[in-house]
């Protein structure tokens, strides 16, 4: 079942930080590469929304690593798939609001 997807703002503005930081130090195939990436997983998320597991101090939203050092926080409401945060671990940790 095709869900809608919507982006909070936190979600844009965590990917918006990884674009710009690719944009000054990897190449536009690299960033091509990620919001390639990013789609793909999206989309099997919106078609297998439950594949991502539960976080532990938020039992609504699930995670889902995207690639080495980023996961996808999202959360499923009804027919909507809401992404929550993309959370790059190289950044801090410590600062994660989901773990």
């Amino acid at each position: 079942m095709a869900r809608q997807i919507i982006w909070n703002k936190r979600a844009i503005d965590s990917v918006d930080e990884i674009i710009e930081y690719l944009d000054q130090h990897a190449t536009p195939q690299q960033i091509g590469k990620f919001i390639s990436k990013l789609d793909d997983t999206i989309q099997k998320l919106n078609k297998y929304p439950e594949i991502g597991r539960r976080t532990k101090n938020k039992k609504t939203v699930r995670q889902y690593k995207l690639d080495k050092n980023r996961n996808i926080y999202y959360r499923k409401y009804g027919n909507k798939l809401i992404i929550v945060l993309i959370f790059d671990q190289r950044k801090n940790p410590d600062k994660n609001p989901f773990k």
